[in-house]
Parts: C-alpha cells; sequence; structure tokens
C-alpha cells in the first residue's frame, strides 16, 4: 500500500528529536530515577484554581457543545484587547482567530499562506517542529544559519540574501526557542522594511513573550507591520494551560476569512468551556504569569551559577524563555551522543539541538520548567557527567 508523499515532509530529523525524551518518559515512569529536563513545560504546576473553576462552571452551565469557528466572540475580543495591550497594535475580534494551540495556529498559517513552489525563510534556531509545519504543503524551507558565538542573533545581510522570487514568507520566532534571543526594535524594523520592499508575509512566534524579565517587541506593533503580519501566541506557557490547547493568531481580517474555511474543515472549533477557562486567564491571571516568569528567572540564575564555569562547555542563557542551551561542540561529541549518554550514566534527559536546524549541532536545550531542586540536582549530574567522561 502506498502512502502520500507528505510522510515524508512530517519525519526525519527534527522529528527524531523526540526519541530521547519518550524514552526518559517511560524510564521514568518505570520507577527510574530520571530528571526530565527535555519538555517545554512547568511538569509539577497546575492550571491556576480561578481558570479550572472558570471551565468546571462552564461544563455545569452546558458550554460543551459545539462553539463558532473561528473562536467565541468573547474570547475573541479578550485576545485583541491582551495582543493590544502588550504589542501596542490596534486590532479587533475580527482580527483574531482560535485554534487548539499555538502549534495548529502555525500550521493553519503555513497551509493558507505558502504552496508548492514557494519558499519561507526561517532563522535558526528553529522549533523541532516547523520544518513540518511549513513544508507541508509543499513549500520549501530556506534555513538562515545563526551562530552561538554571536549570541544567536540575526544576520540582516544574510536574510536579504536569502530573499528570492520564490520567497512567500518569512518565519520569526521572538523570544526563541530554545536560545531565549529576543530580536531589538531596530532588527525587527529592518525585517519589515525587507518583507514591505518584497511584498512578503511575517509570521511571528511569540508563545513566550510574557515569561521573558524584559526587553520583547512585537513585530506587529511596528509602522508597516500590521498588514502583512501573522502573530501566534496561546495560554500555554504564560498561564501553565498546555494541555488545555488553546492558541490564537492575530491576522488582517482578510486571511481571517480563509482560517474560517480551513478550521470548518478541520478542526471546527475549540470547546466553549476551554475557552471560557482561557477568557478568564488573560483577564485574570497576570498574577501567574508574573509568577512563572520569577521562576525561570530564579532557575536560569541557578544554573548559571552551577554551570557557567564548567570547563570544555558553554552555557547559554541570555534572553529569556523557558530554556537554557548548552554547547558541547569543544568536547568533540554530538549532542545527541552527549544526550544518550547522559541519561544512560546520569539519569538527566536534556533535548538534542540537531532537529533545530544546521546551527543547532553540538548543542542541547535544558528546560527550566522543573522545581528549583530538580534543576540544581540535574545540573550538577550534567558537571559530574562532563568532569567524569571527558579529558579537558
Amino acid at each position: 500500500m502506498d502512502y502520500s508523499s507528505l510522510v515524508d515532509r512530517i519525519s526525519g530529523e527534527s522529528a527524531d528529536v523526540w526519541a530521547i525524551h519518550i524514552e526518559a518518559s517511560a524510564r521514568r515512569n518505570r520507577g527510574d530515577d530520571v530528571l526530565i529536563l527535555s519538555l517545554g513545560q512547568e511538569s509539577d504546576e497546575y492550571t491556576p484554581s480561578l481558570v479550572q473553576k472558570a471551565a468546571i462552571d462552564s461544563i455545569r452551565n452546558g458550554r460543551h457543545h459545539y462553539a463558532p469557528v473561528l473562536g467565541e466572540e468573547t474570547l475573541r475580543r479578550t485576545i485583541a484587547a491582551y495582543h493590544q495591550q502588550h504589542t501596542g497594535q490596534i486590532v479587533t475580534a475580527d482580527n483574531v482567530a482560535v485554534f487548539s494551540g499555538a502549534q495548529n495556529a502555525l500550521f493553519a498559517a503555513s497551509l493558507c499562506l505558502l504552496e508548492t513552489g514557494t519558499e519561507v525563510i526561517v532563522p535558526e534556531l528553529y522549533y523541532a517542529t516547523y520544518p513540518a509545519t511549513v513544508t507541508v504543503g509543499g513549500a520549501t524551507l530556506v534555513p538562515l544559519p545563526i551562530y552561538p558565538e554571536n549570541g544567536f542573533q540575526l544576520d540582516l545581510d544574510a536574510l536579504e540574501q536569502a530573499v528570492t522570487g520564490k520567497t512567500r514568507a518569512v518565519l520569526l520566532n521572538s523570544p526563541n526557542n530554545p536560545a531565549g534571543t529576543i530580536y531589538t526594535k531596530e532588527q525587527l524594523a529592518s525585517v519589515v522594511a525587507l518583507c514591505v520592499k518584497h511584498d512578503l508575509w511575517i509570521i511571528s512566534d511569540e508563545v513566550y513573550a510574557q515569561v521573558v524579565p524584559d526587553g520583547f517587541v512585537s513585530v506587529s506593533s511596528l509602522e508597516g507591520a500590521a498588514e502583512r503580519t501573522v502573530t501566534i501566541s496561546s495560554v500555554s506557557k504564560s498561564h501553565r494551560m498546555t494541555g488545555w490547547r488553546c492558541g490564537w493568531t492575530v491576522a488582517p481580517e482578510s486571511l481571517n476569512r480563509h482560517f474560517y474555511n480551513l478550521n470548518l474543515c478541520m478542526a471546527y472549533g475549540l470547546p466553549p468551556f476551554i475557552q471560557d477557562a482561557a477568557t478568564a486567564a488573560l483577564k485574570e491571571g497576570v498574577q501567574t504569569t508574573n509568577e512563572i516568569r520569577a521562576c525561570l528567572s530564579r532557575r536560569r540564575a541557578l544554573l548559571e551559577d552551577k554551570c557557567a564555569n564548567l570547563p570544555g562547555v558553554r552555557l547559554y542563557t541570555q534572553g529569556g524563555g523557558m530554556f537554557a542551551v548548552l554547547d558541547v561542540r569543544p568536547l568533540r561529541v554530538s549532542s545527541t551522543e552527549f544526550a544518550w549518554t547522559l541519561l544512560e550514566k546520569k539519569g538527566v534527559s536534556l533535548l538534542p539541538c540537531d532537529g533545530f536546524g544546521n546551527s543547532g549541532r553540538g548543542l542541547l536545550r535544558i528546560s527550566l520548567g522543573e522545581k528549583d531542586d530538580v534543576v540544581m540536582t540535574a545540573a550538577q549530574r550534567i558537571c559530574d557527567f562532563v568532569c567524569s567522561e571527558f579529558v579537558l
């Protein structure tokens, strides 16, 4: 029996990178002493009680039937206000479409904007699902290399040189997963100018925007960006709601009409009680977001204190977000080999960045989502592993 060529576009190294996390989870479920720092969520934290209550009350009030395909009007108005408050871009509910998570929103944007024969420029490091997501409709991903030594910053000259007659969009991820890089207003203004010049779309994944300490600027707020920018976000990271699967796009109204048609045949809307919970989170959950930001900053400092001077490797914690990046290239070992051996010998699971673009080879993503003592214990095990396994 034959399969569609789609199966080749959704497989490969970026999908295989999760194998170590799956194995680590299986071992921990069997009772092994395994510390998992390979997943981007606060694993031991609950969704705030006020959000849980909103969902429970909603179900009890019969809010468990079909909902509007693009999302409930109340939630879309709330998202528009939330987006405007944090970015300065003036939008309404007519600019908002609700999806089952930011990943689904990115997938929808890809299907509606990209197609066979078009190219999308994606700066590395990029999240591991990006290759499958942007090529699923037949488009070509054009990676833009970055260098840890330059702080994982965007090379604007390289970006301009990457544009061809086939380029349809530039996909940005700031704050970046995994590097935490935050693009400056000046850098983003240059991107906007380039996209205006060549009539390109900007797809901006901003799911970590609310959990970084400071310095974040949304590209959507800049002059000339609104009519060509799709901003993607969710309540997953900012409100401890990863499992609720509620994300959204903020985009030109004309694109929203296409999102409606796609969602009509894809998910047919999100459950109303989920949307009521998300509305409560966005309206009343600022304390949770502040707490998350403080937790991540504290764990980042703990990790820096433990590993920053570890010989033979380098730890990158600039910017913000939910991760740190460990550079093991001086050890002359691949990040995949390092990760699997670390799991076998020390019971710590990190995510190799091999699936985050070629610039990720030799790098590993460390999640800051676990509790302080777990992060500290894992850091000590990493230090012990490096010192015992490699001649420095």
